[in-house]
C-alpha cells in the first residue's frame, strides 16, 4: 500500500480492530498524515520497512532522542515521551497518566479499556541506558544515519562566578554548579561512569579511577561481575544492565573476612602510609603543646603580636586574619594538643577503614 492508502484505510482499522494503528511502529491515521507533511512526502511512497523506520525515527527526534543521547534529557523523562507516544511502553516512574494516576510500568493510557503496557520498566530502561554507553549510535536506515556524541558534564560558568559577592571570590569560590560526576574524563561516558561507580560500590572495580573510559581495569570488572552472576560473556550490554541492579556484593574469602590487622598492612601497605605521616604529625603537635614556652614559640608571639595590632588599625580583612593568628599563637599549648589529637584520631579512622576495605577484598 501507499502511504495515502493507508491513511485513506485508517477508519476500516478503527472499525474493525479498534485503532487506525499500522505498521511495525503503529503509526496512527492522523499520525502518519502529520508525519507526511513533516517530511515532504508526497503520498505516493509505498509503506515499506524502510520507510517506516524513517517514519518511526521521526516520532523519537519529536520525543526527545537527540536530547536524551547529549544526555540533557533523563532516561525517566524520555520513558515518559516513549510511553506517551507507543502506548504498548510503560511509565518509569508513578505520575498522573492520561486518565488516571498510573504507576510505574503501567501504559501512560491505562484506564481507557484498551491499552496496556507489553514491556517491563527494566527493560525500557537497559535498553535506554545501553544506548548512552556506547559513545556514538547509530540509526540506520535508506537515507538517514544519525550520529549523536556521549554526553558532556559542565563544570563551571564564568557567568555565576561573576555574580557571586566580593568575599566568595576572595575566598577562590568560583560559582559553579555542582560536579554531578567527579573525575569524569573529558572524553569519558557519563553512563559508563555510573557502571564503574555500580561495580565498585559492589568491590569489583577496585582499582581503577571513575572516569567513564572503557579500560582494561573497566572490562576487567565487567567481566568478573558477568562470571559471579550468571551472564554469558560479553560487555556492558543491555542484559548487563537490566541484571546490574541486582547484583550482590562481590563474593569474598573466609580468609579475607577474618583478616587481622596486621595482616592486612601486609598485603596492601600503601593504603596504610597515610596512617604514619598523620600519627607523626599528631603526636609531633602534641609535643610541641607540652614544649610550651620554647624560644621559638614566644618569638611567633611576639611577631604575631606586633602584626595583630598593625593590621587591626587598618580595618580590613586581613586585620581579622592578624587577629586570629595572634590568638591561635596565645593559646598554643590548646590549639597544639587539639591539633595533635584529631590527627591521631584521623590517623586510626583511615587504619580501620583501610583495614575493612582490605579484609572485604574492596582493594
Amino acid at each position: 500500500m501507499t502511504v495515502d492508502e493507508v491513511i485513506a484505510d485508517g477508519p476500516r482499522r478503527t472499525r474493525q480492530f479498534g485503532s487506525s494503528a499500522a505498521g511495525l511502529y503503529q503509526v496512527m491515521k492522523d499520525t502518519l498524515r502529520t508525519l507526511k507533511a513533516q517530511m515532504g512526502l508526497t503520498g505516493r511512497e509505498l509503506f515499506t520497512a524502510d520507510l517506516q523506520d524513517q517514519l518511526g525515527y521521526q516520532l523519537l527526534k519529536q520525543r526527545g532522542y537527540a536530547s536524551f543521547m547529549a544526555g540533557n534529557l533523563s532516561v525517566t523523562g524520555f520513558g515518559l515521551n516513549l510511553a506517551k507516544e507507543w502506548a504498548s511502553f510503560p511509565v518509569l516512574a508513578a505520575q498522573r497518566g492520561q486518565h488516571r494516576q498510573v504507576a510505574r510500568g503501567q501504559s501512560y493510557y491505562a484506564g481507557d479499556g484498551l491499552n496496556k503496557a507489553l514491556v517491563k520498566p527494566e527493560a525500557v530502561e537497559a535498553m535506554l541506558r545501553s544506548l548512552r554507553v556506547a559513545s556514538v549510535v547509530s540509526v540506520a536506515d535508506a537515507d538517514l544515519v544519525s550520529e549523536v556524541a556521549a554526553p558532556r558534564v559542565e563544570t563551571s560558568t564564568a557567568t555565576a562566578h561573576d555574580t557571586l559577592p566580593w568575599w566568595a571570590r576572595l575566598l577562590g569560590r568560583n560559582g559553579a554548579p555542582p560536579i554531578s560526576r567527579p573525575g569524569l574524563h573529558p572524553k569519558g561516558n557519563p553512563e559508563l561512569y555510573d557502571v564503574q561507580k555500580a561495580l565498585r560500590d559492589r568491590a569489583y572495580y577496585t582499582k581503577g579511577k571513575l572516569d567513564g573510559l572503557d579500560g582494561p581495569l573497566t572490562q576487567e570488572a565487567v567481566a568478573q561481575a558477568r562470571k559471579d552472576n550468571g551472564l554469558a560473556d560479553g560487555g556492558v550490554d543491555a542484559d548487563f544492565l537490566a541484571a546490574m541492579p541486582g547484583f550482590p556484593q562481590r563474593p569474598v574469602a573466609a580468609e579475607r573476612l577474618t583478616m587481622p590487622l596486621r595482616e592486612a598492612a601486609k598485603q596492601r601497605p600503601e593504603v596504610f602510609s597515610p596512617v604514619k605521616w598523620l600519627g607523626s604529625l599528631g603526636i609531633g603537635a602534641i609535643g610541641l603543646g607540652g614544649a610550651n614556652g620554647t624560644g621559638l614559640i614566644d618569638n611567633l608571639q611576639s611577631t604575631a603580636s606586633k602584626a595583630n595590632d598593625v593590621f587591626g588599625t587598618v580595618q580590613t580583612v586581613f586585620g581579622f586574619v592578624g587577629s586570629g593568628i595572634g590568638f591561635v599563637v596565645e593559646h598554643r599549648t590548646m590549639f597544639l594538643i587539639g591539633l595533635g589529637l584529631v590527627l591521631i584520631w584521623k590517623a586510626l579512622s583511615v587504619a580501620l577503614d583501610a583495614w575493612i576495605k582490605v579484609r572485604r577484598a574492596f582493594f
